[in-house]
């Protein structure tokens, strides 16, 4: 037998008080751990998408920077800077990313004819609806058939000149600022 100021082993400590004495460590383990790969495969995934002006010629669904206005250039000099991003297209499919909770861009001025086409280019499913979620359903203009994963997308026509207001109706999104604006005009931008 121990003396009486011996210290404790193990097995005299219950199971129980084991198990309290690892909630810190088990907390790290069961949050922080999959909080470290998803930040990690974040930043991974954002570095094989191109930016506006990185893609190649037809690389963005037939429009490149060539038949682009000027204005198209400059945002696209924004964008590889880090700023927020607008474009202005005068074709007639335009290609809209969707990744960590925004649009990319998240200002478009097309004309009107435009085909607009939102990929899905995130880890986790998105949606796009006409409006905000404000805008009851009989109003919109358009909405996908709800959320859609990785690699899937939805095409909107936009026929009607003026300011049209885009969000992701996934829940939660557009109050995480995933919005965006899509000006028509008639005659191109």
């Amino acid at each position: 037998m121990g003396s009486p100021g011996a210290a404790r082993t193990r097995t005299d400590v219950p199971w129980f008080q084991r198990v309290l004495d690892n909630i810190p460590f088990l907390l790290v383990l069961g949050v922080g751990f999959p909080t470290i790969l998803y930040t990690v495969w974040s930043v991974v995934e954002l570095q094989h998408l191109p930016t506006f002006s990185e893609a190649p010629h037809g690389a963005l669904h037939g429009v490149g920077l060539e038949g682009a206005s000027a204005a198209a250039e400059a945002a696209a000099e924004r964008a590889a800077a880090g700023a927020e991003q607008a474009a202005a297209v005068t074709g007639e499919t335009v290609t809209v990313s969707m990744r960590q909770m925004r649009f990319f861009p998240d200002t478009l001025e097309i004309a009107a004819g435009t085909t607009v086409v939102w990929v899905n280019d995130d880890m986790i499913d998105h949606a796009v609806a006409y409006g905000s979620s404000d805008t009851p359903a009989e109003e919109r203009l358009f909405e996908s058939s709800g959320d859609f994963p990785r690699g899937e997308s939805f095409a909107h026509t936009f026929e009607t000149p003026g300011t049209h207001p885009i969000y992701c109706s996934t829940i939660g999104h557009e109050q995480a600022g995933m919005v965006m604006t899509v000006v028509v005009t008639e005659d191109g931008p």
